[in-house]
């Protein structure tokens, strides 16, 4: 039903096998479930982001012989927070765990996120300075190459100063930084 309990106080998860999971918890509407998970059952489990992103890192941590970097979203330095801890929390040592990049959050004039599917599904609309193309990269103005440069142009840039990463651009800096950063090719 789409429904969790804020602690998951009555929720359990039973390893079965190598894959193979039972979940049992309580449905606020229905009661009492139970769900078996595997491969080839229908059953299908909706983790919340924190859930996912613990789940992502501590499967990446099992593999040490290859360095793995997340790149998240500047939005989610407060959630990677609370991963962190339960990481902690289960006995996952830090140096195992993936390394971590926070890109910058590009935000609206009024300060909120750029929410790219809330505008794309009618709840909010085209922010100020926003182009076209922020939504859509058919539509750049020019060929799918010159894009492309412009955006490898624009995270050498970001790349060039460790102080962009600490920062959020609002959608017009974006559009203005993409259509007047100079390109490599012409530098």
């Amino acid at each position: 039903m789409g429904w969790a309990e804020r602690y998951a106080e009555r929720t359990d998860v039973r390893i079965e096998g190598a894959d193979c999971v039972t979940v049992t918890g309580v449905c606020l509407h229905h009661g009492p479930y139970e769900v078996l998970i595997t491969p080839s059952h229908g059953g299908y489990l909706d983790l919340a982001t924190l859930y996912r992103n613990l789940v992502k890192e501590i499967t990446l941590a099992s593999d040490p012989a290859t360095l793995h970097v997340m790149v998240k979203g500047g939005d989610w330095v407060f959630g990677s927070h609370l991963v962190d801890g339960a990481h902690q929390a289960v006995g996952i040592s830090p140096e195992i765990l993936p390394a971590q990049l926070f890109s910058p959050q590009i935000v609206t004039d009024t300060g909120a996120k750029l929410s790219k599917s809330l505008i794309r599904e009618g709840h909010a609309t085209l922010p100020t300075g926003a182009e076209s193309w922020m939504l859509d990269t058919r539509l750049w103005p020019g060929s799918l190459a010159e894009y492309a440069e412009q955006l490898l142009t624009l995270a050498e840039v970001l790349f060039a100063d460790p102080r962009h990463f600490f920062r959020s651009y609002s959608v017009a800096e974006i559009a203005r930084m993409m259509s007047t950063t100079r390109s490599r090719t012409a530098a």
